[in-house]
């Protein structure tokens, strides 16, 4: 296999691939991997077709795009399976593999800087990777997963999911006023509209004034919720 020259930084090309394998590196460069080359663990690579889909966010990853393909074992059949993610995407949802990947090589990533700080700030608090989008409540059904009261008809409301045996699943909803609370963290913006990609342009906007005004601490129920 042929090293690749490339100027900096690294502008990926289909095939091109950041190979890691079991806490080692390969000859710390990029290479073009060849059907040949030995089943390794996670891979930073451009896309080589427009068909996966983000496990993250559920969106398409288009040919070329860099891709993070997270490698577990396949708990249905013999063998492994890869997760494809966007970079950003893997960086608020699976966290720990992606920067097992940054760790193992010094090569240039486009926004490596901001993807290891978001991915760091995902370990640091355990309950941000369940974020997954918001949107308004359909019914008064379901309950916050925070204050445990009734979500209202209408209102802002952020998605929860868990990462359990190599899939997502979802786990319930928070009041978007709860928010800060229960994910123990103020900058949430970014990763619930990540995750919100079916939103409207109009619908986003509004998202973002709620986010942006929600309070620090959850307000307190009315006396009714409280058995009053």
């Amino acid at each position: 296999m042929d090293v690749l020259e490339h100027p900096r930084p690294w502008v990926p090309r289909a095939g091109d691939r950041w190979i890691v394998s079991a806490g080692r590196t390969h000859d710390c460069a990029w290479r073009r991997v060849s059907r040949y080359a030995p089943v390794v663990s996670h891979v930073l690579e451009p896309a080589s077709s427009g068909r996966a889909k983000c496990r993250g966010c559920g969106q398409p990853i288009t040919r070329g795009e860099l891709r993070f393909g997270e490698r577990l074992p396949n708990p249905f059949a013999d063998g492994e399976m890869t997760l494809w993610f966007h970079p950003r995407c893997a960086a608020f949802k699976r966290p720990e593999p992606l920067l097992e990947v940054f760790g193992e090589t010094a090569e240039t990533v486009p926004d490596r800087e901001a993807l290891e700080g978001a991915a760091r700030t995902s370990l640091a608090h355990r309950r941000l990777p369940r974020i997954d989008g918001g949107e308004r409540s359909p019914s008064g059904q379901a309950k916050c997963r925070s204050c445990k009261a009734p979500i209202a008809k209408g209102v802002w409301r952020i998605r929860l999911t868990y990462f359990e045996e190599g899939r997502f699943t979802a786990g319930g909803f928070v009041h978007l006023d709860c928010s800060r609370a229960y994910f123990e963290h103020a900058e949430l913006l970014e990763r619930v509209l990540c995750f919100s990609p079916d939103l409207g342009a109009e619908e986003r906007t509004e998202l973002e004034r709620a986010c942006r005004t929600a309070p620090a601490t959850p307000p307190a129920p009315p006396p009714s919720e409280l058995g009053a």
